[in-house]
């Protein structure tokens, strides 16, 4: 009874977070890595969060005109700590021996990316990415997978885990080595909120989780790639362990 009673006085709030994409969010689930740090932290700040799909920028919109306490950002006024970090690597496969130091040494090769890539990744990638005879932007994720394993192109850009977790549904029995290479900085996800104790709250339960070893416990369960034992999508640095 005492649980349900304080769950019952939690505060409602509403909240926008990013559309499916595995292993970070299934909005048709309510599940994914992304889904479960933000529920987590939400409900350990006592919040009881009505949680919201849609693109970062719909969601900064809702939120400006008051329809949401807090929404999905990387950076900003009234932001909270970073709870997740997507590693977009240049991916390629390891039997094709290819070196990549640099995002300059994208440009002798056939690459793919996801979509609006060329105005996220930094102004480096978007001179690559201006060559339409080598650059392509491509959606759907499986579509991009495929074209990787077929030899159809050299490099993809991708999160790391967002590639590995599409191949392992399209071809189960894959047996091509991946090598990655982590040439673009990470980029490190928020909730922007409308109310300053609000966010704290949150940050506070964040770390918390943190600290419980809520990462590596998703890590495991959703079966991600390692960066020296540390899960790529756990925030390093700006202050966190």
């Amino acid at each position: 009874m005492t649980a349900v009673s304080g769950y019952a006085s939690a505060q409602v709030i509403q909240v926008a977070i990013g559309v499916t994409k595995m292993p970070y969010i299934s909005a048709e689930n309510r599940t994914g890595i992304e889904y479960e740090i933000i529920d987590l932290a939400l409900k350990k700040a006592g919040f009881s969060a009505q949680i919201q799909h849609m693109p970062i920028k719909r969601a900064q919109n809702e939120l400006a005109q008051g329809r949401l306490d807090a929404a999905i950002h990387t950076e900003g006024a009234n932001t909270s700590d970073a709870y997740i970090t997507y590693q977009n690597m240049a991916i390629t496969l390891c039997e094709r021996r290819l070196q990549i130091e640099k995002i300059a040494d994208l440009s002798r090769y056939q690459v793919g990316s996801f979509h609006n890539a060329s105005h996220v990744l930094g102004t480096d990638f978007a001179r690559i990415a201006s060559d339409k005879r080598r650059f392509r932007e491509i959606s759907p994720q499986q579509l991009m997978n495929r074209m990787l394993m077929a030899n159809h192109l050299d490099v993809v850009i991708s999160d790391i885990n967002i590639f590995k977790h599409t191949q392992a549904e399209i071809d189960p029995q894959a047996t091509k080595s991946l090598c990655p290479f982590a040439i673009f900085a990470p980029t490190l996800y928020r909730l922007q909120f409308r109310d300053t104790t609000m966010r704290d709250k949150f940050n506070i339960a964040l770390k918390q989780l943190r600290e419980q070893g809520l990462y590596e416990a998703l890590a495991k369960k959703y079966n991600t790639a390692l960066d020296q034992k540390t899960p790529y999508f756990k925030p390093k640095g700006h202050g966190l362990n």
